[in-house]
């Protein structure tokens, strides 16, 4: 086994030994001229802005407070060209470093040339100096380091060249400073300017003794070497010292004291120029599989973690200052991802934690000895600019950023691994941290038995087949070909796609058990892949996201999809895209009931022509942007069938689809879009275009939308089509040449309408008759057999066909019609017994409806609810002789304007109820005769009276008429009262039935039954009307005071004699041997809604107060869960249980008429379920009557002083051996 080497140790010495050595070049020069300044003439490259351009070299400025740089861009040369105030000889340079090298380190030049002339011509530079793989320059900030120049040569011009930078593609100086000796230290006679000696030095044994003199030109100290001999060097005797696993050692040397040179041996015959080659590396650990060192007591648990089944040989490198460590449950941050582990969980953790610009990194190397299935979980929780990169032998694996985690599998055939785990932080910015800041690697495993579904690339790297395998059949398989297939794959990064040319792919029978539930991006990029088969066995039953799952596939001709299940699909998204090659495709299996995104499925595929969608379910769908675009093979497209009710964007849903010639929008219901633009861009085949069903109200964005459809003529449209929300809306006609009245100059929003200076023209109404049915349709064209409507009080021109009609359809387009007479429409339509979507009949604009359903003999049913008559003002037999009609519901009906309502419900023998409102007036009316004629069933504050005069329009009312008011609901059932005081005669509640009240009204009698679950004895109860306690013997009511939380229970106290008002909601427990609640009233009035919660305001010592008993007369939560919030409590099996622990609150509710704990506050439900009325520890409420009743029972109140019996306030009651207290309101 090897031993990984902990450099940190081993280098000390050797940074000691470097220290004692301090180059001649860095000493300090004193004989140069510093009134010299220099000015930059040109540079490349320039700088990263112009606060950092080549000319800040110059400027002087280099400390913390008055700084400057050059830094810019480096990839394999930089340099600068300036110019002396005067020339000289140069002697010396010094550089000063950036103002954040420490951070960006390697910035710094590694390699440089310097160049002198007198011309500043850039072709005849002569060199001054050269440095190569620089030691000096350190990443430190604001620091300055001086060179020499051995140069005779006096220049003006200078040119420093830089060939090599430590690292990464920025090159950073601060500063660069020239030293020139511009005095010769000669007067003009030749003559020596030196003056008299002023200091004489001794040699040493490094160099010659020198006087100094002071110039008299320059006033410059300067040096005059003597030819004397150099003393000998003062050693000291080094002996050999031997490397430990941590410690370094060092081989025997000589050092001098006073140059601090070293040597071999003590004759000084030979120099060591470089310290490192005295340093005997520090030996490292050898660790056992548990970590333990074989040579020192040292432990390091990591080795443990990678000695698995099959693995051996195992080395641990660290690098950098921050190698990960094992993973510590405790440290700081790691409470944001204590849901990955468990207390069990080992495996280690990056080690950089909230240490700005650093990187934590190991390198872990194994042997392994047989083939193994290895595995383990890596996780990241940090700001996204934070990165984790593990490879394998230089694989990288799925990157992961934020807060992800992921599974790695992968078969490693025998050989050696090498895996590398690297985390960095590149900034600490803001509020610092975010979650735990670290990379985790962790559940390390491997196993020598194999069953796994996998990829396996054939020798040619152009077949790749799924399959699975064991491990009896790996002898015949090639590991180092083959990947595993995890949760979410995606084909080009399960091999180096870059490497491969993958023209097939196969899916083997023993794939079928393999139950992906994402495709996301399964074959995106596959851009060789010409063929797939085998798809049968992809099985995509659980799967819900195929976004971008064939992107790209640009050779693919043909794809199979009919056994492909997409019943939990959601996402659709961009599908196809760019699949180039193909040219049809058959949906027509698929179920996309779920799906919600649609946009970009076909994007893109431009030789597609055939496209079978019949099927496509498109109920959910809200994203249809760009769903054809680009599809120019396209020649026609039937979308009639598409639901589009929940879409909100058609952006570019047909932009470019440059053959298409027929599109069929018909049925598009666009009342929720909000994007058009571009939405037929370049449709340059489209002639014409029915938009007459289109409702564009929300639309926001319509530039573009008909742009460049070159051959459009017509675009039909009705009035839903406005652009009074459109924000963008430019160029919406540009190019469309060939719309009558079209100018370059009149394109956008304005003309989108089908006024005089408009483009669009407006839709037609009609009627078709088939098959014994009349249906209604709103379109841009009349077909040739259809029926125009009829106007004013001339008869439709469907009369002849009345007596075969036997149904009548409303197309959902007709919504757009405003037909202006409905007279005689159904008139004599003898045999009619079905009206399907009436709701799509608008008649706001309609005046007349004189014998519209006359004498429709076999309707049973007619929904006029929605009917807008504030403009009808005629209604003659308008409902004559539908005699089996038994219920017409005319609440919303206006008749402010009818002038005629003469035999308007004449002959309806059967109808025994019109609902009316107050809008239903006879003001106008001059001819009402005969308006209830022969409706001997008929009943609302009157019944009908034949053979009398009462059958006119004077008793077209609710309060003194046959007409009833709407006044609720009880499930679906219509609640029908009238008179001055609205009454109806019975009201039965059901249990399981809503009840909805529109307004107060009366009742002569009202009933309510509940049977109580088996084994329960409390319930809660809110009813409409008031409650009579003395006629209830079933039960017993209370009201809540509160919550304690201390003993989770909620308090209770017993309602006061009398009635409990209507709408409040109480608690009741039944009685003994007492299971059914029978509750009945006469003369109720019925409240519209229930009391806003019985809130608590006095409550007992220790009580939450704030708390709410509400009450509903309708169900509540179910399905969706709406209205009951997740800290409510609901009653179950006489306890109350808060909402949230029952399935996370999921489906939870309550049934009509009952009552529900809300507390005001999160902190008061701290319980996850409050028993019923057990007050402090003694006694619950259950037991109150029983107390009352007893002869022998003792009272004392609060202070200790005994009573007569239960009083107002705090009783004490002692009862045998027991103790209680009773709190009485």
């Amino acid at each position: 086994m090897g031993g990984a080497k902990f450099c940190r140790f081993a280098l000390f010495p050797l940074m000691l030994l470097m220290l004692l050595f301090v180059p001649t070049r860095m000493v300090a020069q004193t004989d140069y001229d510093t009134s010299v300044t220099f000015s930059a003439l040109t540079g490349s490259p320039e700088g990263m802005s112009e606060a950092e351009n080549f000319k800040k070299l110059f400027d002087g400025k280099k400390t913390i407070n008055d700084f400057s740089k050059w830094c810019c861009s480096f990839y394999s040369s930089a340099y600068v060209i300036f110019e002396a105030s005067k020339a000289g000889v140069p002697v010396g340079y010094t550089i000063t470093t950036g103002n954040d090298n420490e951070i960006w380190g390697g910035r710094n030049p590694l390699s440089w040339k310097l160049y002198g002339n007198n011309t500043g011509s850039d072709d005849a530079w002569e060199l001054i100096d050269e440095v190569s793989e620089d030691k000096v320059l350190k990443d430190k900030n604001y620091t300055s380091y001086d060179f020499t120049c051995k140069c005779s040569t006096s220049y003006q011009y200078f040119k420093w060249e830089i060939s090599a930078i430590h690292s990464g593609r920025t090159l950073q100086v601060g500063e660069f400073k020239l030293k020139l000796q511009t005095c010769s230290h000669k007067k003009a006679d030749e003559s020596s300017a030196l003056g008299e000696v002023m200091e004489n030095v001794e040699p040493t044994c490094t160099e010659h003794g020198y006087t100094t003199h002071k110039c008299s030109l320059c006033n410059f100290i300067v040096k005059v070497y003597k030819d004397d001999v150099l003393k000998p060097h003062t050693l000291t005797h080094h002996a050999l010292k031997d490397a430990t696993c941590t410690e370094a050692g060092n081989i025997e040397y000589w050092q001098c004291s006073v140059c601090n040179k070293l040597f071999s041996d003590e004759a000084t015959t030979k120099e060591f120029t470089d310290a490192a080659s005295l340093v005997i590396p520090a030996k490292g650990h050898k660790f056992d599989r548990e970590g333990n060192c074989t040579v020192c007591p040292y432990k390091d648990s990591r080795y443990a973690l990678f000695n698995l089944e099959g693995i051996t040989d195992v080395t641990i490198t660290d690098n950098d200052s921050y190698p990960w460590k094992m993973l510590d449950l405790n440290a700081d941050g790691m409470s944001n991802v204590s849901s990955y582990f468990t207390a069990e969980s080992k495996g280690l953790m990056s080690n950089n934690y909230g240490k700005g610009h650093s990187t934590s990194e190991i390198i872990v190397k194994f042997n392994v000895v047989k083939p193994i299935l290895f595995s383990f979980k890596y996780l990241i929780s940090a700001k996204n600019s934070n990165y984790v990169f593990i490879t394998l032998n230089g694989k990288l694996l799925d990157e992961i950023k934020g807060t992800e985690q992921k599974v790695y599998k992968s078969i490693l055939n025998k050989g050696e691994y090498t895996l590398r785990l690297s985390y960095n932080i590149f900034d600490l910015v803001g509020d610092g941290n975010k979650g735990a800041d670290r990379a985790f690697i962790y559940d390390l495993n491997t196993a020598t038995t194999i069953s796994d579904y996998v990829a396996e690339l054939d020798a040619t790297n152009t077949k790749l087949t799924f399959k699975k395998i064991t491990s009896n059949n790996l002898e015949s398989i090639d590991l180092s070909r083959l990947v595993i297939v995890n949760d979410e794959p995606m084909v080009k990064d399960m091999y180096d796609i870059e490497t491969t040319n993958i023209k097939n792919i196969v899916f083997d029978e023993s794939f079928k058990t393999y139950a992906p539930t994402s495709l996301e991006h399964f074959f995106a990029g596959c851009s060789t892949l010409e063929t797939i088969t085998g798809l049968e066995y992809l099985n995509t039953a659980n799967v819900t996201n195929m976004y971008r799952m064939f992107y790209e596939c640009n050779k693919l001709s043909s794809l199979d999809l009919s056994n492909f299940n997409t019943a939990n699909v959601t996402n659709m998204k961009e599908m196809f895209y760019s699949c180039q090659n193909l040219s049809s495709l058959d949906l027509s299996n698929f179920n996309t009931a779920n799906v919600t995104d649609m946009s970009g499925i076909f994007r893109y595929c431009n030789k597609l022509s055939s496209l079978k969608l019949s099927s496509l379910n498109t109920t959910k769908v809200t994203d249809m942007s760009r769903m054809f675009s680009g599809c120019h093979r396209l020649s026609s497209l039937d979308l009639s069938k598409f639901n589009t009710e929940k879409v909100t964007n058609m952006e570019e849903m047909f932009y470019s689809c440059q053959n298409l010639s027929s599109l069929d929008l018909s049925n598009f219901n666009t009342a929720n879009v909000v994007d058009m633009a571009h939405m037929f861009y370049n449709c340059s085949a489209l002639t014409s275009l029915d938009l007459s069903n289109f409702n564009t109200e929300k639309v926001r964005y319509m530039n573009s939308m008909f742009s460049d459809c070159s051959a459009l003529t017509t675009i039909y449209a009705s009035d839903e089509f406005v652009t009074t929300r459109v924000e963008f809306g430019s160029d919406m006609f540009s190019g469309c040449k060939n719309l009558k009245g079209y100018s370059d100059s009149k394109t956008d929003r304005k003309y989108a309408n089908c006024g005089t200076d408009g483009y669009f023209t407006p839709g037609c109404a009609y009627a078709e008759f088939d098959n014994a049915t009349l249906t209604f349709r709103y379109k841009g064209v009349k077909p040739a057999e259809a029926y125009d409507l009829n106007v004013e009080s001339n008869n439709p021109g469907w009369e002849a066909q009345k007596g075969n009609i036997k149904k009548v359809v409303f197309d959902a387009s007709f919504a757009n019609a405003r037909p202006t007479s409905c007279c005689w429409w159904f008139g004599n339509c003898f045999y009619l017994t079905e009206i399907e979507g009436i709701e799509n009949l608008n008649t706001q604009n309609v005046t007349d409806m004189r014998d519209m359903f006359t004498c429709c003999y076999a309707l049973t049913s007619l929904d006029v609810s929605n009917f807008n008559t504030q403009n009808v003002e005629d209604m003659t037999d308008m409902f004559l002789s539908c005699r089996k009609l038994s219920l017409l519901d005319l609440s919303n009906f206006n008749t402010e304007r009818v002038k005629n309502m003469s035999s308007m419900f004449s002959g309806c023998s059967t109808l025994q109820t019109i609902f009316a409102s107050d809008k239903f007036v006879t003001n106008e009316v001059f001819d009402g005769d005969g308006m209830f004629q022969g409706c001997e069933n008929l009943k609302g504050f009157i019944d009908y009276i034949s053979n009398s005069d009462k059958d006119n329009y004077e008793y077209a009312n609710y309060k003194t008429g046959y007409f009833t008011k709407l006044v609720g609901k009880n499930g679906e059932k219509k609640i029908g009262a009238a008179g001055e005081t609205l009454t109806t005669e019975n009201l039965v509640l059901d249990d399981g039935k809503d009840f909805v009240a529109y307004e107060p009204f009366a009742t002569k009698n009202a009933f309510y039954i509940r049977v109580i679950p088996e084994g329960s004895k409390w319930g809660t109860l809110c009813l409409p009307f008031a409650i009579d306690q003395s006629q209830e013997t079933e039960c017993k009511f209370y009201r809540l005071t509160g919550i304690d939380n201390d003993k989770e229970c909620i308090t209770l106290e017993s309602c006061e004699e009398g009635e409990i008002p209507a709408g409040t909601p109480v608690l009741f427990k039944m009685n003994e041997n007492e299971q059914t609640l029978n509750i009945s009233v006469q003369n109720a009035g019925i409240v519209k809604e229930p009391v806003a919660g019985t809130n608590v305001t006095e409550p007992e010592v220790e009580t939450a107060s704030d708390v709410n008993l509400v009450g509903s007369f309708t169900k509540i939560g179910g399905k969706d869960n709406k209205g009951l919030d997740k800290n409510d409590y609901i009653i179950g099996k006489d306890k109350f249980w808060r909402v949230f622990d029952l399935d996370d609150g999921k489906g939870v509710g309550i049934k009509p008429m009952r009552a529900y704990i809300h507390p005001a506050y999160e902190y008061l439900a701290r319980a996850a379920m409050l028993s019923i009325g057990k007050g402090d520890g003694t006694t619950a409420i259950d037991n109150l009557n029983a107390i009352s009743n007893d002869a022998n029972a003792e009272y004392y109140d609060a202070n200790g002083r005994r009573t007569n019996g239960l009083q107002k306030g705090l009783n004490i009651v002692k009862r045998g051996s027991k103790t209680y207290k009773i709190m009485v309101k």
